[in-house]
């Protein structure tokens, strides 16, 4: 078999990688790959973008191009990892902008296109959630000689620490402030990018970030001092251009993204709010009760028999019962006995032999009225045991991620997947 055949064949199997575990022993990894453009890689791709996005603090917003491979690694109950390959390129929304990516502008060639590539791993759980695992983004800006030769008149980059770049943001700041009044205390903050031409303007291009200077600026239009009580953090965005000679009345044009309120008093304490209720609210009274036409006479309180009221809230202290007295059920004259002081009456006989107790009702069988217990009698709460937890868990299931990304081409035609912008 020809050698190419071999390592085609071997490209197109499954790629098994061995790693070791912990007390496990020797465990493979089957790698599978997966289509570019399945529906579940579609929305982990745009996923996986957008948290990096949320994860980077400095620089521009990435923007998915295009996926060039994917490799899944399905581990049962622990879930599914999926190394994605995806190719990107850099928007003009800084990153501080609360923007979408998706709604960002691309930087077009003229202006020096920057694309790259980031090696992401995104795991996802069998309850249907996504985590960013891990991530690697390099971005190469085009060549100047390409640049050239498609357009010969266009500015070309700068270094951001570059004076002509430090002048071009301080003169396009300058001319913000006197045309707004939310910028008064605003510095530069840092250079994001500059670029200059020559033909057919002089001019200079700088992209930058502004902060508070409550301090006061340097000459250079930064903060002069920064104190603890200094405000650091991104106040904006902004873009200016400058054309003509900056020492001699240059021209400068400037549009600012503020990302924070300015002159807000952060430490105001936050008032409580209430509505507008009455100050002596009107409560409804009930009515008074209808009088008895024929009012009984009251008994006095020495003929009143003992009553006991019933606990108006469950008490959980448990007490003990009083003692049980057999000699009470013998009494035929004790009122608590079977044989009531009202059914001797009635039968006209005072000494009546004591019928046994019966399960089922008096009213239906007609018998003796049922024992009742004593009038202060209460029962004792018995407390069961609650259930023992299980001591064994089952340990939960933990994800295995590679230390190297893994490579490779991938038997799907539709990898690489197509691009989603056009580029020059």
């Amino acid at each position: 078999m020809h050698k190419s055949t071999l390592v085609l064949l071997l490209q197109l199997t499954i790629q098994t990688l061995c790693v070791y575990g912990d007390g496990v022993g020797l465990a493979p990894i089957e790698l599978a790959p997966i289509p570019c453009n399945d529906k579940a890689v579609e929305k982990l791709s745009r996923l996986a973008v957008t948290y990096i996005n949320e994860d980077r603090d400095d620089g521009y917003k990435f923007a998915l191009n295009r996926v060039a491979n994917v490799h899944l690694h399905a581990q049962g109950p622990a879930g599914n990892v999926y190394y994605l390959d995806l190719d990107v390129l850099e928007t003009k929304c800084h990153i501080g902008s609360p923007k979408p990516w998706k709604r960002c502008d691309i930087r077009p060639f003229m202006e020096t296109q920057i694309s790259g590539n980031c090696n992401t791993t995104i795991f996802h759980t069998t309850e249907g959630y996504s985590y960013l695992y891990s991530y690697d983004c390099t971005l190469v800006p085009d060549r100047p000689e390409k640049l050239q030769q498609t357009c010969p008149t266009c500015p070309l980059l700068l270094p951001t620490d570059n004076s002509e770049a430090q002048d071009a943001a301080r003169i396009s700041l300058a001319a913000y402030k006197r045309q707004s009044t939310l910028g008064a205390s605003l510095g530069v903050k840092k250079v994001l990018r500059a670029s200059k031409q020559v033909a057919p303007v002089k001019a200079s291009f700088v992209e930058y970030t502004v902060q508070q200077c409550p301090e006061g600026l340097m000459h250079r239009g930064r903060c002069q001092r920064l104190t603890p009580h200094s405000d650091t953090e991104t106040a904006g965005f902004c873009t200016g251009a400058v054309y003509g000679d900056m020492n001699a009345h240059p021209d400068a044009q400037t549009s600012c993204e503020m990302y924070k309120l300015q002159n807000v008093d952060i430490l105001r304490p936050v008032e409580a709010q209430g509505h507008d209720l009455p100050i002596n609210p009107i409560h409804p009274t009930p009515p008074s009760p209808i009088p008895d036409p024929d009012p009984q006479p009251v008994p006095s309180e020495s003929t009143l028999p003992p009553t006991v009221q019933p606990p108006s809230s469950f008490d959980p202290t448990p007490f003990d019962a009083l003692p049980f007295d057999p000699s009470v059920l013998d009494d035929p004259f004790n009122p608590l006995t079977s044989s009531s002081s009202e059914s001797a009456e009635g039968s006209g006989q005072t000494n009546q032999p004591r019928q046994p107790v019966s399960d089922s009702s008096s009213e239906e069988i007609g018998g003796p009225v049922a024992l009742r217990p004593p009038v202060n009698f209460r029962y004792r709460m018995s407390f069961r045991k609650k259930r023992q937890v299980l001591t064994e868990v089952a340990a939960p299931h933990t994800p295995i991620f590679l230390s190297d990304f893994p490579s490779g081409t991938s038997p799907f035609r539709s990898c690489p997947g197509p691009a989603r912008y056009t580029t020059v």
